[in-house]
């Protein structure tokens, strides 16, 4: 936008001084009209280059603050299924002592069904199925939160490549 008003500009010019020209000679043009129109139409595209430029600016802070935002959500949500993955844990430990060592080493929220396969006896429990519904939505939640985050950043880049927009005023993330 801003280089279609430095050409309407850089063409006022030309009738200005084509028009200084013929006048200087004696001749009576038309020229300071259209040089006039064309210095408006580049006026007009400065002014909507600025409107669109503080639009997309508001739009960028909006969207580095979500992303901020996102990465908050994600953290609780890791931590609340990392609580839940140790309690899981505590009662496998429970359940099978002899298999204590393994099961604090190796369980996380992600691998949670391996241990239901692994044990399948503990089906029979309501509240570990429930726990680890729980469990699987959260991880489910953090997944979501990172696509969010992913189309936050997306629409961040385009708005920095955006021709139609002053690039230098939008803050970075």
């Amino acid at each position: 936008m801003l280089g279609t008003a430095v050409f309407a500009f850089v063409c006022a010019a030309m009738c200005f001084s084509r028009y200084n020209t013929l006048k200087n000679e004696g001749s009576k043009t038309d020229y300071d009209t259209g040089g006039g129109i064309l210095a408006m139409i580049g006026m007009i595209f400065v002014l909507l280059a600025f409107i669109f430029t503080g639009a997309e600016y508001y739009y960028q802070l909006s969207d580095i603050e979500n992303i901020k935002k996102f990465q908050e959500i994600e953290s609780v949500y890791k931590k609340k299924a990392d609580d839940l993955s140790a309690e899981f844990a505590g009662y496998l430990a429970q359940k099978y002592p002899e298999h204590e060592k393994k099961i604090f080493d190796k369980i996380g929220p992600e691998n949670v069904q391996i241990y239901l396969v692994k044990y399948p006896e503990i089906r029979a429990s309501e509240t570990i199925m429930k726990l680890v519904e729980h469990i699987n939505k959260l991880q489910s939640d953090v997944y979501d939160q990172q696509v969010k985050m992913a189309g936050a950043r997306k629409s961040i880049r385009l708005r920095l490549r955006n021709p139609w927009i002053l690039n230098f005023v939008l803050p970075k993330e």
